[in-house]
């Protein structure tokens, strides 16, 4: 990845005694940063056997670090300078949650990838026993949220996991289209340093895209002299929401959304034209695709 973002690939790695390490690339020669220094000229450490990640953890436009261990956390270290030189505050960080708790494997290896197709990054890890666990992003980009963890599987049920030998010593993963037929392909080694290749059969995300493209929808409060409509959408579509009243009449517009993000859109009561409407039943209306959702709210003065 390109760390001081001067448009050349460099080498980011951790280590068996839990350094950051940064290779800054100039042409055809490597610039080794070996234990990385944080904001303060402190080492970079997290204990032992460090495996990072770099990308936007919080949407502001910087590089920030995430960073899996021995001792059983994914760590996350927010950007405290620019992207031309990122620096991190050792003794600031948090640690990744999913489903509630805190992502708990031994030697775990944390891997940002869109693996749904949503449009959002999704954690992915590898760990100490050679499986890899996927943990789908209900947030934002800004604001990524974790469900709870599945382990990844192949096409015929088995788990996605080194094949070759007992001793596993932590799996470490990856994804992109390997042999350029616009589906994504899995990398997958271990302590030994061997890697093996999956090839990718299907799109990424093919469940979801033929699933329902609505994931979430509610409008609160009820009843409520504003409503506030809340939704989260799977996949790209031609989306609008609309509020409708007792006899299917559409009062207000309330115009287009955008896939893959959690919104809130509030209805403060009135029609198009700015006039506000008599209290009692409607119905707010999320269209997505083919797909619909509906809220009944009463509307109070």
């Amino acid at each position: 990845m390109d760390w001081n973002s001067d448009g050349e690939w460099d080498i980011i790695s951790g280590d068996r005694n839990g350094f950051l390490n940064v290779f800054i690339r100039t042409g055809d020669s490597l610039t080794a940063y070996i234990q990385y220094q944080d904001i303060h000229g402190v080492v970079m450490d997290v204990g032992s056997n460090s495996e990072p990640d770099v990308f936007d953890w919080d949407g502001d436009g910087l590089k920030d670090l995430v960073i899996g261990h021995q001792n059983y956390e994914v760590r996350v270290y927010l950007n405290q300078s620019s992207d031309t030189w990122p620096l991190f505050d050792n003794s600031s960080y948090v640690t990744v949650q999913a489903g509630g708790s805190q992502v708990y494997f031994y030697r775990v290896n944390p891997y940002m990838f869109d693996l749904n197709g949503d449009g959002l990054l999704d954690l992915i890890c590898g760990e100490q026993n050679g499986y890899v666990h996927y943990f789908e992003n209900m947030g934002t980009d800004s604001a990524p949220e974790f469900a709870a963890g599945e382990t990844l599987k192949l096409y015929d049920g088995r788990y996605a996991r080194w094949s070759r030998t007992a001793y596993y010593y932590g799996s470490r993963c990856g994804f992109g289209d390997w042999n350029n037929d616009s589906i994504p392909d899995f990398l997958l080694s271990t302590y030994e340093g061997q890697i093996e290749l999956y090839r990718g059969l299907a799109p990424v995300g093919i469940e979801e895209l033929n699933g329902p493209c609505i994931r979430d929808f509610t409008v609160s409060p009820n009843p409520g002299s504003r409503v506030r409509i809340d939704f989260n959408l799977r996949r790209s579509a031609d989306a609008s929401i609309e509020v409708v009243d007792g006899i299917g009449r559409t009062v207000r517009d309330l115009g287009t959304v955008v896939a893959g993000e959690h919104r809130s859109v509030e209805w403060d009561g009135t029609d198009d034209q700015g006039r506000r409407l008599a209290a009692g039943v409607y119905f707010c209306r999320l269209k997505a695709g083919e797909d619909s959702k509906t809220g009944r709210v009463v509307l109070s003065r």
